[in-house]
């Protein structure tokens, strides 16, 4: 990697002029953090999607979701959508990404 070039580097200012820019990103950074929890909020209340009744057989004999699942009532799902023009989705998704040692940046394609 090379050195960086004098264009390439922020200009240089007084403390005071730092400071300002300094405030002015933390605003920012706080509205940017704000937003986020809005949007977590948002996905917590969405609705939930009842699942029929599936039947399942394994090695102990016929289970239910319910059995499958350990009694646990809720069930995470996450639908992987296809891209442009009918092409497979990425195996990696940042929700993937933060669960699974295979999906590294390299492998990544979002």
């Amino acid at each position: 990697m090379s050195a960086p070039t004098r264009a390439s580097l922020p200009p240089v200012v007084t403390a005071e002029e730092w400071a300002v820019a300094a405030a002015e990103l933390r605003a920012a950074e706080k509205e940017h953090m704000r937003a986020g929890d809005a949007l977590a909020a948002r996905r917590r209340r969405m609705p939930m999607v009842e699942f029929g009744s599936y039947s399942f057989v394994g090695a102990d004999g016929p289970a239910t979701l319910l059995d499958l699942f350990e009694g646990r009532r809720q069930l995470v799902v996450y639908q992987f959508m296809a891209g442009p023009r009918g092409a497979r989705a990425a195996a990696c998704s940042p929700t993937r990404s933060a669960s699974s040692p295979t999906c590294t940046p390299a492998t990544r394609r979002w």
